[in-house]
């Protein structure tokens, strides 16, 4: 959690879907800019914060999100805490919300850890500890969305899933069972639509669990009509559901891709590259291969090839406690139960089919698999170490002098171990890979400090149709008195007073081919910038910014 907080500190800007957060849980009169006419900055303002009037009002939250992709839990989170400070513009209202299920998730996380673990302390504080420093999960922290809050849920899911089969219950509970699993259904799937598709194969491996165990359907149908009644409450709080998952601008891209098996290798090895590096710290499949090597020698030991000694245990070197943790070992290498392989199940349906799904947007993809990075860590470092724990058992009792050394000294390579995974997140954070944090908004917003000190005039030459774009610097234009927004079409014919009595312009330019040229023509046809001598100063995402003096 410090280091969240840290990483949530160096935080310098936005991405553009974070000003959509903003604005889609404070709008005032909606964000649309004028051809040739000036906007105040208290009108740009009002449209990403909440007015003192406008607190706590869920309907238009919900309005909004119903015609956008999204459904409107996290929203209605974000609105309550924006509410409760008024007409602020702060990056803290949303660091708190995901710094909050942050929290919640590394306690989950650690809970859940501990189940499926067999109750190994030792082994759900390594996990915790790699995936709570991975950059993969400072990148969640400081990403004003909803994943952390989803992450939430799906590892809710997963915990009330792992107990319930714990308890071993003939009959499911419906206060211990059915109810709680029924509303994080509910509020998982108002967060985001990516909860179903984990429930989906949780809720196949958790009915398949239900029959081989008691041959008895009616559990399953039980289960099944409490997840309906989810669906049906989620529906009634949110109608709009059906058209954005299936009909909907993403739900129409997501049902393509997911058909076009064109694509499936490569959107698998995209997102296994994303998780590979900001999760594992380039070391995952390091990691693959040592599971494989230890699978083979526990093979070989199974079929005693590696020794003919009775038992290495009763060997002089050997004292009381080394036999006890052979023991445990032993016992341990037994602990993969079905909640372990629920999991695995879970976590390859889901990462295959966000992987199908999910749009590829680089490194800030990592945002669709963030719920289940946790849950691979687990199992990951959960498989080596019960392989580990098989090997020591069996070679304890097959014999053999090169395995006894490896048993007397299994502790020091324990440790090394656990070097590794240290060694995974230096790496990983040497190279910087926590995202989202735009340190170069830093600099970009000091030189529009000093522009708006020095009274300098402000354009905004927009593409028709992509006036969302101009989001993506809404911090820099927060800092100007006004700005003046002009389609390009018109670039070459507008005039205003203020500009044409002007020094100084700074021009945000939409991005172009030969951007420096382009805009030099633009000066040519202007009246007002004619003769000008523009500066490139710095490219933003979508734009390029010129100041030109006269």
């Amino acid at each position: 959690m410090a280091a969240a907080f840290y990483f949530c500190t160096q935080k310098q800007g936005f991405h553009e879907d974070e000003y959509y957060t903003y604005y889609s849980t404070a709008r005032t009169a909606g964000f649309y800019v004028e051809d040739g006419q000036w906007m105040d900055r208290e009108t740009y303002r009002s449209e990403f914060v909440v007015l003192p009037e406008e607190r706590f009002q869920y309907g238009l939250v919900k309005q909004v999100q119903s015609w956008d992709v999204h459904p409107p839990m996290y929203y209605w989170v974000f609105h309550t805490v924006a509410s409760l400070v008024p007409d602020v513009f702060s990056k803290w209202i949303g660091l708190s919300v995901n710094l909050f299920f942050h929290g919640i998730n590394i306690v989950l996380l650690t809970y859940l850890s501990y189940l499926v673990s067999g109750r190994d302390v030792r082994l759900t504080f390594l996990a915790t500890l790699v995936y709570g420093l991975s950059p993969a999960a400072m990148s969640g922290v400081v990403f004003i969305r909803m994943y952390e809050m989803l992450t939430t849920f799906v590892l809710l899911c997963a915990l009330l899933h792992i107990q319930t089969m714990r308890r071993g219950e003939k009959r499911l509970s419906v206060m211990k069972s059915l109810v709680p699993m029924a509303v994080v259904t509910y509020v998982g799937f108002l967060t985001q639509y990516y909860y179903f598709i984990f429930l989906f194969f949780l809720a196949v491996s958790f009915c398949v669990w239900l029959l081989w165990r008691d041959r008895n359907l009616w559990n399953c149908l039980r289960y099944g009509i409490s997840q309906g009644i989810a669906f049906v409450l989620a529906y009634l709080t949110y109608p709009s559901f059906p058209a954005q998952m299936f009909r909907g601008q993403r739900g129409a891209q997501a049902t393509e891709n997911f058909f076009d098996l064109s694509n499936t290798f490569g959107r698998i090895r995209f997102f296994l590259d994303l998780m590979n590096r900001y999760v594992f710290g380039y070391m995952f499949f390091l990691l693959l291969l040592i599971i494989v090597l230890l699978a083979v020698a526990l093979h070989r030991c199974g079929n005693g090839i590696v020794g003919k000694e009775k038992n290495v245990c009763r060997e002089p070197g050997f004292v009381v406690g080394q036999r006890d943790e052979i023991e445990e070992s032993q016992q341990s290498g037994g602990q993969l139960e079905v909640g372990f392989y629920m999991l695995l199940f879970t976590v390859a349906g889901y990462f295959l089919a966000v992987s199908k799904t999910a749009l590829l947007l680089g490194e800030t993809s990592n945002r669709y698999q963030l719920p289940i990075y946790g849950i691979v860590m687990l199992l990951t470092l959960l498989t080596v170490k019960t392989l580990w724990g098989r090997i020591i058992g069996k070679s304890a009792m097959n014999g053999g002098k090169i395995l006894a050394f490896v048993i007397r000294h299994s502790g020091i390579i324990e440790k090394t171990a656990v070097v590794f995974c240290i060694v995974m997140l230096v790496l990983a954070h040497w190279r910087e890979d926590v995202v989202f944090l735009y340190s170069e908004d830093r600099e970009q917003t000091a030189y529009a400090k000093q522009w708006a000190a020095e009274n300098t005039p402000v354009v905004y030459l927009y593409q028709p149709g992509e006036e969302w774009c101009i989001w993506d610097v809404t911090n820099e234009l927060l800092e100007y008195p006004g700005v003046y927004f002009v389609a390009v079409d018109h670039a070459g014919t507008f005039v205003d007073d203020k500009i044409r009595n002007a020094h100084s312009l700074v021009v945000y330019l939409p991005k172009m081919e030969h951007a420096e040229e382009q805009f030099a023509k633009l000066c040519g046809m202007n009246e007002v910038l004619g003769n000008c001598q523009p500066q490139y100063v710095f490219a933003e995402k979508y734009c390029d910014v010129f100041y030109v003096e006269r």
